[in-house]
């Protein structure tokens, strides 16, 4: 039953006066099955790493499905279907019962349905607006879920020192019971709140019965909001200028292709990958046999050695690398073989090997620019110029 004036989604916890030790002791294992099946809802995902290097991801759960499909009807009609919103409050209802169990906010096995001392209740909204959905929601949260770190934190270890006290006088003090009761309740309304259940702000508040987020607060959280938004904007823009860029070497073709390159000269190191370009081939149709050009193109072979100095694996594919010719066209690679492999190759730490790159390119350009990224995010490019 909603309590009138308060905050559209409610929380209600009924304290148990005492609770059994054993299942309190177990809590842990008896909640598997329980956390499994939460999982399984919200979205599990799990890989299969296969023998040639590739990474299968399976997935299940409809959580994701019926947000996305909430904030479509949103934007499309300013309103959530009933029966999609009665489902997706279905499934807060019972991620809450499963997060309290595990909790030890009561000893009641979490049921699919029926009555429980957790209750969730939200009420239906008629009208939503759609500017507000997802981007904007997200950026006047971030003060709520800065707070919730901390509170938490404090719930915690607030559950462990509820799980000792259980076992020693068979209740969970009121106090502790009453805050992870009210972090519990915070954290569902901010949750509701993003996935647009409703558009009232929550409250800076653990009580059961407080209302919405005052103007005030709301209009602080905006500029707070903003404010991070901006600086983590500016963060990933400045990293972005530091860290990335490109490392360049200028190497004479024919040099290269007589095999008169030092290798102090083609030596490059970013973030502790080492790179030598070491010879070329052009054309190098007689080196791979096995393979043959379209007509009016030609093979061109790059020999590479790569040192990787890092404390992790170097995972190497072939979009790493591009060759770029003197008509300003970009090829990917035709072919990598690294260590006679084909990528993904995954270089160990501290470990080396040698890359073959195959371009094929037009008979009548010459090669300008090699390109090898390697890494992710902002790391430098490694760009050979060919004069």
């Amino acid at each position: 039953m909603a309590i009138a004036g308060a905050y559209p989604v409610t929380l209600a916890v009924d304290y148990p006066e005492r609770q059994s030790r054993w299942k309190t002791l177990l809590r842990l294992f008896l909640a598997i099955p329980v956390l499994l099946f939460f999982m399984v809802l919200s979205g599990a995902t799990w890989p299969r790493f296969w023998s040639d290097g590739r990474v299968t991801t399976y997935s299940a759960g409809v959580a994701g499905g019926v947000v996305l499909a909430i904030w479509v009807t949103i934007v499309l009609r300013a309103r959530i279907p009933r029966w999609l919103f009665d489902f997706q409050v279905a499934l807060l209802r019972w991620e809450i019962r499963a997060l309290s169990y595990f909790a030890l906010l009561t000893d009641t096995y979490p049921p699919f349905e029926g009555d429980y001392p957790i209750r969730l209740e939200v009420q239906y909204p008629e009208r939503l607006a759609r500017w507000k959905v997802l981007i904007w929601k997200t950026i006047t949260s971030i003060p709520h879920v800065v707070v919730l770190v901390f509170l938490s934190i404090g719930a915690f270890f607030a559950v462990i020192i509820a799980w000792f006290a259980i076992l020693v006088a068979g209740r969970f003090p009121q106090g502790l019971h009453g805050y992870v009761a009210g972090v519990i309740r915070w954290g569902m309304r901010v949750q509701a709140y993003l996935l647009s259940l409703t558009d009232e702000y929550p409250p800076f508040s653990l009580a059961a019965d407080a209302g919405p987020g005052g103007r005030d607060s709301y209009v602080i959280s905006s500029i707070l909001g903003v404010l991070a938004t901006g600086g983590v904007i500016a963060g990933i823009v400045v990293l972005a200028i530091i860290a990335g860029g490109e490392k360049v070497a200028r190497v004479s073709y024919a040099d290269l292709l007589a095999g008169e390159m030092r290798p102090a000269d083609t030596r490059i190191t970013v973030d502790s990958v080492t790179v030598e370009l070491t010879g070329a081939t052009d054309p190098a149709d007689d080196l791979v046999s096995f393979l043959a050009p379209q007509p009016g193109y030609r093979f061109v072979l790059l020999e590479l050695s790569i040192e990787n100095g890092r404390g992790r694996d170097l995972p190497i594919r072939e979009s790493d690398f591009r060759l770029e010719d003197e008509e300003g066209d970009g090829h990917d690679a035709y072919l990598v073989l690294v260590g006679g492999r084909i990528p993904r190759v995954d270089l160990v730490e501290h470990g080396s090997a040698d890359a073959d790159l195959i371009f094929e390119l037009p008979n009548e350009v010459d090669p300008t620019e090699l390109r090898y990224n390697s890494g992710f995010g902002f790391s430098k490019t490694i760009v050979y110029e060919f004069q």
